[in-house]
Order: structure tokens, then sequence, then C-alpha cells
């Protein structure tokens, strides 16, 4: 096995449950792995910006698959931002609106380049709870009509997050038959959606950087924990299913771990070095 590349999910998987991981234990290894010229990449369904912030010691060796793929980030420059069409966004914000009661939607949020937009009614619990994955938020108008000009950004996702009393399994179900043709969502884990074109996934994401880098789907190793993960996770055979993932990713793979409290990825990598 010559593993060139290394990719894994941040929350549930990379993070422990206080949103933080053993700095110094990933810098040693971080340095190992980057002498033996494999790759380091965060994958995420939240934004550049707070993965840099995580990472901010180590961001100049590492790459960045955000956004569950449709923004990707090599030597801290754009490689890819797969941008969702004007109509398409009216149209998904649209049946976020119309189709569910507000009582059932905890909140839903707008994902650009430069920022994640919310609407300026939001509670500021919800505001907090949110900024939780999305450091660079903003308070907007009328979030509904909300476009790409009048925010001035590139729109890559809409998320969508339902309150516990919801069937999560029904809501997703309606969502999902209800988008525009070319978009398609994610489960990410804590009852919330990711929308986005449909082409975008973490292991188009990471095609990118294996196009970059001229790497083969079995030189790369990836970890997860959620259904936005397996893309990626099937994508090589070296993918590892966290031990707290969700019984269907778990099926879907032949690899595991020790769970994100327990440091699983590290533990996994520091036998790579």
């Amino acid at each position: 096995m010559a593993i060139k590349l290394v990719a894994f999910d941040m929350d549930g998987t990379f993070l422990n449950d206080k949103n933080t991981y053993n700095h110094q234990r990933f810098s040693e290894i971080l340095e190992q792995l980057r002498a033996k010229d494999i790759r380091v990449v965060a994958a995420s369904g939240s934004q550049y910006q707070r993965l840099q912030d995580q990472f901010a010691e180590f961001k100049d060796e590492m790459d960045f698959v955000s956004q569950n793929g449709a923004a990707v980030y090599s030597n801290n420059q754009p490689l890819l931002i797969r941008a969702m069409p004007e109509e398409a966004v009216t149209a998904t914000l649209n049946v976020i609106n119309q189709q569910f009661d507000k009582k059932d939607i905890v909140e839903h949020l707008v994902v650009g380049v430069k920022s994640a937009y919310v609407d300026q009614s939001i509670s500021q619990p919800i505001y907090d709870l949110t900024y939780h994955y999305y450091n660079h938020l903003k308070r907007v108008t009328d979030l509904a009509t909300v476009t790409p000009q009048r925010l001035q950004d590139q729109i890559t996702s809409i998320g969508i997050t339902f309150d516990e009393h919801v069937d999560f399994d029904v809501a997703m179900n309606n969502l999902r038959q209800s988008l525009p043709a070319e978009l398609s969502s994610q489960t990410s884990g804590y009852n919330t959606e990711l929308i986005s074109e449909s082409t975008v996934n973490k292991a188009a994401g990471l095609h990118e950087l294996q196009e970059k880098y001229d790497i083969a789907d079995d030189e790369i190793m990836t970890f997860g924990d959620n259904e936005n993960d397996l893309a990626m996770l099937k994508l090589t055979p070296y993918g590892y299913a966290m031990d707290n993932a969700v019984d269907s990713v778990k099926a879907q793979v032949t690899h595991f771990t020790d769970s994100n409290n327990d440091e699983g990825v590290l533990n996994i990598l520091n036998k790579l070095i």
C-alpha cells in the first residue's frame, strides 16, 4: 500500500465532541506525513474559512475540500468553485419556505464563497449554533429572497436543519423530490441536509486534487462518519468509518477505526507513518 493522500471529514470524524482535536499529536503526524510527500486534506460540509481557522497553524501544509466538495482549495488558493445557478437558488429557497412549516425548521442558511448567510430574524441561540459550523456568518434581510447578485457572492450550497420533532427521513425525502433536477442534497448529520449541484460531493472534490498531484484512487485513505462522506469512503479501497459512524455508512465500508472522541483518525494515521 503506497498512500499519497489522506482525507478526513471534520465533525464526528476528526473533531471530538468538544469541537477540537489533539493539536500536538496532529502536528507530529502531519510533519511525518508531509516528509513522506503524503498530502493531507480536510474534507468538510462546512465552509473553507472555518477550516482555515481550525487549522491556522497547519494550513500551509494542507489542502481543503469544503462545502461537501463545492469549494476546493490548494496552496490557499481556489482550485474549484462550483456555484449554484441563480434560478436554482431561487427555486430551492421557494421549496424550503413554501413546503415546510416554520416550526419544523430550526434554521436554514445560504452558503457562499465569501460568507454564509442567515436571516436577520434568527434567534441568538440558533445563530450561535450555526456559527459553530460557519464562523464567517452574516445576517441578511429576507433570506428567502436572496440571490447571488444581491449578496455579491457565489452561492455554493443551501442548508436546512429540521427540528427534532420532525420525522427526518420523511422530510428529507420530500425535500429531495422537490429540488430542481440539477441539484441534490446530502445528509451531514444533526438533522441537516446540504443542497448543492448534483455533481458535488467530497469524492468529486478530491478528484480535483488527484488530478493536480497525479494520485490514483487506490493511493488515497479516507475517513468519515455520515452520508456525505460515503462518496469519498467508497472512492478508495482504504475508506475508514468511525466507530461512531451511522449504521448505513458502516454497512458500506470494510475498514473501521475508533470514535472521534478516541482520536480514531490519528490512530490510523500514526500506523501509516
